[in-house]
């Protein structure tokens, strides 16, 4: 592995929602003497996310963050989730096939939560946080969640408020309670590309994956979110736009509120919680709603294994 440091490569962040052939042609123009390997690329000024491309295997960018605990422990987190993916590709040759493209992803990127969080030792904490999230989209149905696996990419990129990463922990934290991790591990490596990852799956556990799933949902049901210790306080509500609802508050923890913050109305609908990227992981601020006049809300807040529920009876 190399590890590269270099302004040029910020401009691959360009590339991050286009094609793989353009960031190609990027990197060939760019760096004529580029070899094919697995390589990490530090950018300044972006913050952590993945780069998947055929050039190498991933790409991390790490910049704006503030040497303050919560911070570190996330650029650490992202560097050995995305180590965990560079394992599963170029040790295990586990790959990720256009046929079960949803699944795969699931189980890989639950499984690349999980090893970046034992490797923090924040392993149970964050399955905790995970289970929460994973409960309230079970709240709508599996079948809900099934759908939004399926549209994997639809999803993360046009869904991000949906928590499929917290689902996707919460499943693989189950699995790996009931097979052990080497089986979880060894299921990684016979699913090559020629394989029915369903199939393999079966053949491997003994068990049909969405009779497993059906059982992790049960579990999840069980799961009672505390209202008990109170560490998260509303401090204002004021109408944004016709179509928001802006929220002001205080917290005990750092939140992102779009991963820590869960809205849902009493038919389980979802609502869409967005804030200012620079304002991730603070204990003040406020966040935006997506949501209609009149309309009752159920905020559930998740930090760690600390979990708070409000109600909001009337939008304003």
């Amino acid at each position: 592995m190399e590890i590269l440091v270099d302004s040029r490569v910020t401009n691959l962040a360009l590339f991050l929602l286009t094609g793989i052939q353009e960031a190609e042609y990027w990197m060939a123009s760019h760096f004529p003497d580029f070899q094919f390997r697995s390589t990490f690329f530090f950018m300044h000024d972006t913050g952590p996310s993945p780069f998947n491309a055929n050039l190498g295997d991933i790409y991390l960018k790490i910049g704006h963050y503030q040497q303050v605990e919560n911070d570190r422990e996330l650029v650490l987190h992202a560097i050995i989730h995305e180590l965990t993916h560079m394992y599963l590709r170029n040790e295990i040759g586990f790959r990720i096939c256009n046929s079960d493209f949803g699944i795969r992803k699931f189980f890989d990127e639950g499984f690349a939560q999980l090893c970046g969080f034992q490797s923090i030792s924040a392993y149970q904490r964050k399955l905790a946080h995970a289970n929460v999230g994973a409960s309230l989209v079970l709240s709508t149905g599996l079948d809900n969640l099934k759908s939004r696996i399926i549209n994997w990419q639809q999803t993360i990129f046009q869904q991000k408020h949906f928590p499929l990463y917290q689902a996707s922990l919460s499943f693989i934290g189950y699995l790996e309670n009931i097979i052990g991790f080497d089986n979880l591990l060894g299921l990684f490596k016979d699913a090559d590309c020629e394989t029915n990852f369903r199939n393999l799956f079966r053949e491997k556990t003994g068990s049909d994956l969405d009779d497993l799933l059906v059982s992790w949902s049960n579990y999840l049901v069980e799961i009672e979110i505390e209202s008990g210790e109170e560490f998260f306080t509303i401090t204002e509500i004021e109408r944004n736009s016709p179509s928001t609802l802006r929220i002001g508050y205080k917290s005990d923890y750092p939140l992102y509120p779009v991963k820590d913050i869960l809205v849902y109305d009493k038919t389980n609908k979802q609502f869409p919680v967005s804030i200012t990227r620079k304002q991730r992981y603070q204990t003040m601020g406020n966040f935006d709603i997506e949501c209609k006049k009149g309309q009752r809300l159920n905020i559930t807040i998740a930090y760690d294994d600390h979990s708070q529920q409000i109600e909001i009876t009337k939008c304003v």
